[in-house]
């Protein structure tokens, strides 16, 4: 009995299967069909590696030296003479009156200031002259809320007069007295014979006026001469 390849039997037997397969639907088997998958992995790029070459390595200097000089950069450019240069121009003294007070702190005498604003419910506590201003502070009794303390002085021995408003000096505690404080500038040029400058005080509250004067003679001051300069524009 001949022998039977039973592996060309099979070959021959699945290739009948597969024609028949393909004739159905009107394909033709193309022999030696290599397939192939649908991704296919990229080998990895190797970027070569960084290399560090120091300048000595070409050649080159390590350091770079630059010099630089103060001078000059244009030797032909020439500093202007002296006479177009900018002089300063030196200040012009202006001689400026100057005064002092013509009468005592109120506060010297403790007693009779407590008694006089007592009386008068106004009265002038203190009182200097800073450089051409007149400042000081004046204290008034607490009469009602609204209160208008003022100023009234005269640089013409009252031929004229002006009204100052003074301000109030808020304190920690409220109490009987309220402080108000003053400033006024004093005139410039010749002193006026003493007695020019004058000024007292008033206190408006409750539909109520009251007045510090000095015991009728009024505050004045008294020149003391040209003690105070500043330069002239």
């Amino acid at each position: 009995m001949p022998r039977i390849d039973l592996t060309s039997c099979l070959s021959l037997s699945q290739n009948s299967l597969l024609h028949g397969f393909l004739g159905s639907y009107g394909a033709e088997l193309r022999p030696h069909l290599l397939l192939r998958p649908c991704w296919v992995r990229q080998p990895k790029r190797q970027h070569p590696k960084k290399r560090v070459v120091f300048a000595d390595r070409k050649g080159l200097p390590l350091i770079t030296v630059h010099n630089f000089s103060c001078d000059v950069t244009n030797p032909k450019e020439e500093l202007p003479p002296l006479s177009r240069m900018v002089q300063p121009v030196p200040a012009c003294p202006t001689k400026v009156s100057s005064y002092a007070l013509g009468f005592s702190q109120p506060l010297d005498d403790y007693g009779c200031f407590c008694r006089c604003l007592k009386a008068q419910k106004v009265c002038l506590e203190q009182c200097a002259i800073q450089g051409r201003f007149l400042q000081g502070t004046v204290q008034v009794h607490n009469l009602g809320y609204e209160k208008i303390v003022q100023m009234r002085i005269t640089f013409d021995a009252w031929t004229s007069y002006l009204d100052v408003p003074c301000v109030y000096v808020r304190h920690l505690f409220g109490g009987e007295i309220d402080t108000f404080a003053f400033q006024m500038a004093l005139p410039s040029g010749p002193p006026g014979p003493a007695g020019t400058i004058q000024f007292c005080f008033s206190f408006q509250c409750a539909g109520q006026i009251y007045w510090d004067n000095n015991q009728g003679c009024n505050y004045h001051l008294k020149p003391s001469g040209f003690v105070l300069s500043v330069p002239c524009q």
